[in-house]
């Protein structure tokens, strides 16, 4: 890869995770796994797998989100690009997110994060039949969660 297309490819992986976050906080499940490879993995902070599956991520965040409001912001991306197929990055992150009554699995009724999203791209066909970089692996590790409990209810 010359310098040119080493600035191209960054320049899209940027708008593909803008992407991810403008889908993701208006709901457009079925074109947000678009953004993901088939086999996506969701990695913990550990490196154990959470989830693999693009679209079974994105029906994850669908039932996570749908009966919320949420702003997702990316901040100052560390990208880099390893081959003409491949690439990783770090970005700076934070999230507030609200429920209309609680988040379905962990009971917050809103929540203020900041912290890390660690990825992994590869550029390849989707489902969409384009070829495109795509998340390939995603871990998030928080630096500090703030949650709010819906009244009435304590932290355990």
């Amino acid at each position: 890869m010359d310098a040119t297309q080493r600035l191209e490819a960054i320049e899209r992986i940027r708008n593909l995770k803008a992407r991810y976050f403008r889908l993701m906080d208006t709901k457009q499940w079925d074109e947000l796994a678009g953004v993901f490879t088939r086999d996506m993995k969701v990695l913990t902070p550990d490196g154990r797998i959470w989830l693999c599956g693009g679209e079974a991520y994105a029906d994850s965040l669908r039932t996570s989100l749908e009966h919320a409001v949420s702003c997702h912001q990316g901040l100052t991306a560390e990208i880099e690009v390893h081959d003409a197929f491949s690439a990783s990055a770090i970005w700076a992150m934070q999230d507030l997110i609200t429920w209309t009554r609680a988040h379905p699995r962990e009971g917050w009724k809103a929540i203020q994060g900041r912290g890390h999203y660690h990825e992994t791209y590869r550029f390849e066909d989707g489902a969409d039949g384009k070829v495109d970089w795509r998340i390939a692996t995603l871990t998030l590790t928080r630096l500090s969660l703030d949650i709010e409990w819906p009244e009435g209810v304590r932290a355990a």
